[in-house]
């Protein structure tokens, strides 16, 4: 017993001293934006400074992760949601991470969300564009925008080669990806087909494609069905390329290899599939978790790559890299033949 009753007396002192942290951010959060105020514009040393608060409350956090989180997952994850109690007045200036906390589509990485990273959007004025500057600037933020560039290139340099290519973007959120191909001239004859479980995305997408809208197909589909089932609609086989961006972020193992045999076994001969998924070691994952409630799937290079495996992929036909250099995010190119 008195083991245990020292754990627990530990366990409550690592909670005080975080929550004390947090009330001494709150206050430096209080006393930024004044100074904010005061000013009546925003600088770059307002985000540094910003930032440097941020990164100190969150260097506490991982030390109390790296503390109770082996011996009391139960602890860290109540401490994680009265910590956003705590927290939100001051992170929801952000209407980044307001969304994500709200999830009024279910779920954290929504369209509405992941086209603000796209157009870099921030608010228009005092400490919510200081705190909006400030999430454009982080690892994640920037390798969630590294990975549409990398695959805005990956399929215009396919379609250019490939006629009449039939193009699946899988989980497509905002089609902010298939827009900036059309204004480019990068789409060729390819027949772009976009696919999302949720209605609502499916409309914005089509707002955001404007004037293109009429050369796109729209899918109302969900993902989790087509894994559970092993098959896929009509409308997306015989695909010449498939893309997911941040799908497999969140589907546990076993659906993602359901799902990758399905779309291998529908994938015309020849095609290809581009997934991407978070790797392990994202700095930007503290912040997410207990800022944002915003929990992802990360995985290792060989987990990742399994999935595939396990799903039929020969090995020689899969090749895997990285958003960009020193990115976040795996890509792999899985080659049906």
């Amino acid at each position: 017993m008195k083991a245990e009753d020292g754990m627990h007396a530990a366990i409550a002192s690592e909670i005080g001293s975080l929550f004390q942290h947090v009330a001494a951010f709150n206050a430096f959060a209080t006393g930024l934006d004044a100074e904010i105020r005061s000013s009546q514009e925003t600088s770059d040393d307002h985000r540094l400074m910003l930032g440097a608060g941020i990164e100190q409350l969150f260097g506490q956090v991982l030390q109390f992760e790296d503390s109770v989180g082996s011996i009391a997952p139960d602890v860290v994850r109540n401490t994680q949601q009265t910590f956003r109690r705590l927290t939100s007045d001051v992170f929801c200036r952000s209407r980044m991470i307001d969304r994500a906390l709200r999830k009024p589509r279910g779920y954290a990485g929504d369209h509405a969300l992941m086209d603000i990273y796209y157009t870099r959007d921030v608010a228009p004025e005092g400490f919510g564009r200081v705190l909006d500057t400030y999430m454009h600037s982080i690892p994640a933020s920037r390798a969630v925008v590294g990975r549409k560039e990398y695959v805005k290139n990956w399929l215009a340099s396919r379609v250019s080669k490939r006629s009449c290519a039939k193009v699946v973007d899988l989980a497509c959120g905002p089609c902010r990806i298939e827009r900036e191909m059309f204004d480019a001239g990068r789409v060729a004859d390819a027949h772009l087909i976009v696919v999302d479980n949720d209605p609502e995305a499916l409309a914005y997408a089509r707002r955001v494609l404007g004037p293109h809208a009429e050369h796109v197909e729209y899918a109302e589909a969900n993902a989790i069905k087509m894994a559970r089932t092993r098959t896929v609609p009509p409308v997306i086989a015989g695909a010449s390329f498939i893309v997911s961006l941040g799908l497999f972020d969140y589907i546990p193992r076993m659906l993602a290899v359901n799902l990758l045999r399905a779309l291998r076994a529908s994938t015309a001969p020849g095609g290809e599939l581009l997934i991407g998924n978070f790797a392990q070691g994202n700095p930007t994952r503290p912040f997410m978790e207990w800022a944002s409630d915003w929990v992802l799937i990360y995985r290792s290079h060989e987990e990742f790559m399994q999935l595939f495996l396990d799903a039929g992929f020969p090995a020689e036909d899969l090749t895997c890299e990285r958003e960009a250099e020193d990115g976040l995010v795996f890509m792999v190119t899985a080659r049906v033949t």
